[in-house]
């Protein structure tokens, strides 16, 4: 594959509803699986909902990619230092 091919494919990719789509539904997905956990089931609810945030780096990572393949200073720095919630069991 050319870089010309890779870049048209990207572009095409890029204005995929599909790709897109598919990010919402599985916010959505997540949310509810969360949302239905047993009100004692906090690593459940914890998982899905550790998922539910790992998604924006997947949709953040694939826009960069799309958009020439490597991230920005900013992005960098927001992946690194994004804190987490660890909760205590």
């Amino acid at each position: 594959m050319t870089e010309d091919e890779r870049l048209q494919w990207a572009k095409d990719a890029e204005k995929n509803p599909a790709i897109w789509e598919s990010f919402d539904v599985l916010r959505k997905t997540y949310m509810k699986m969360a949302t239905e956990c047993s009100v004692k089931d906090d690593l459940g609810r914890y998982r899905y909902m550790e998922a539910f945030k790992d998604i924006d780096v997947v949709e953040k990572h694939l826009k960069a990619v799309l958009h020439g393949g490597k991230l920005s200073e900013l992005q960098k720095k927001e992946f690194i230092t994004k804190k987490r919630y660890i909760p205590t069991f």
